[in-house]
């Protein structure tokens, strides 16, 4: 049996120019971090006296006797590319629910990849984990994500991720104090709006007429670069709740379907409970919004912004793990 653990992430600046249709053409930045929440998939080789010949357990429970007719898409073809011909059991469990803008989607495919490759004896680099589970979302599944969220549950820890017109991307760590560490999960604030959604649908609207929204493109990736400054120089952290502010504004500008009634409700509540400033986490929508406030005041602003539920997290300085590799079958 196989058992791995890999990061959600939340996305600071300059999501969207990590879209393949943008950065392919006019470059990109993002500063994403990886945070203490995770997914977990254990996978095993079925052994051979089973009625069934694979065990899919996720929010629902398949028993397919061949893979091509596992209805979950990444599963299948996880398989297909990777394990075609073994029998499988795989098993899902994450900490936050999917279609949350967490980079839940990205963390499955990162330790999908990782526990099928590992059961076939092959240890992959968290670079190679990252770019095969960027082409299995991409390429086999053919959604319209971008390719931080890989990067991030891959590699963990606080990264700027620049992406280049050929293709390449790099990943350079922010390294921080730990006083500077701990204040930034203190002025974090996750809050979960209650509603789900398909990332791949809500980012359809962004992706279309890209070339008209180059200004407020160009200004989301200097958004990244300001703030890899300002956590490199030890300057206020205030300063980056005006920029989550400007953020908010420009999400809304690329994409109207990013921020519906009930997201710009809770926004409204946030501001009035003393934010600083906030964001809906990844394609927007729904899912999770990330408020950012005065140093101290994480307990206040809880308390003023009401009924809420709220989820404390820390930066995960790990990326995607093994916990367990032990594929002999005892009988």
């Amino acid at each position: 049996m196989i058992i791995t653990k890999t990061p959600y992430r939340v996305s600071l600046f300059g999501g969207g120019s990590d879209h393949p249709a943008w950065f392919k053409e006019n470059g990109g930045e993002v500063i994403s971090l990886a945070i203490d929440k995770y997914c977990y998939l254990s996978t095993r080789v079925l052994p051979p006296f089973f009625d069934h010949k694979f065990r899919i357990v996720y929010s629902k429970i398949e028993t397919p006797d061949n893979y091509l007719d596992i209805k979950h898409p990444a599963i299948r073809m996880g398989i297909q590319k990777y394990a075609p011909n073994d029998f499988l059991e795989i098993q899902h469990h994450g900490d936050l629910p999917a279609r949350s803008g967490v980079g839940s989607s990205s963390a499955f495919a990162v330790g999908l990849i990782h526990s099928l490759k590992l059961l076939k004896g092959v240890n992959p680099s968290p670079t190679d984990l990252a770019n095969d589970a960027i082409a299995l979302e991409q390429i086999d599944l053919e959604e319209n994500v971008g390719s931080q969220d890989q990067i991030a549950c891959a590699l963990g820890g606080i990264n700027s991720i620049s992406f280049h017109t050929s293709g390449f991307w790099k990943a350079t760590p922010i390294s921080l104090s730990n006083e500077r560490i701990s204040e930034i999960e203190d002025r974090m604030v996750l809050v979960f709006s209650g509603v789900s959604r398909i990332s791949s649908d809500i980012s359809k609207n962004f992706l279309a007429d890209l070339k008209s929204k180059t200004n407020a493109m160009n200004r989301t990736i200097e958004l990244a670069t300001e703030c890899t400054k300002i956590l490199n120089s030890g300057s206020d952290l205030d300063q980056l709740g005006e920029m989550f502010n400007e953020s908010w504004s420009l999400k809304r500008a690329l994409n109207p379907d990013s921020v519906n009634s009930k997201l710009q409700e809770l926004w409204d509540r946030a501001k009035i409970a003393g934010a600083l400033g906030g964001k809906v986490l990844g394609a927007g929508g729904g899912g999770f919004c990330m408020f950012w406030v005065k140093q101290g005041e994480r307990e206040s602003f809880i308390k003023k912004l009401g009924p809420v539920v709220h989820v404390p997290v820390k930066i995960s300085f790990t990326g995607s793990t093994c916990l367990l590799n032990s594929t002999n079958f005892d009988a």
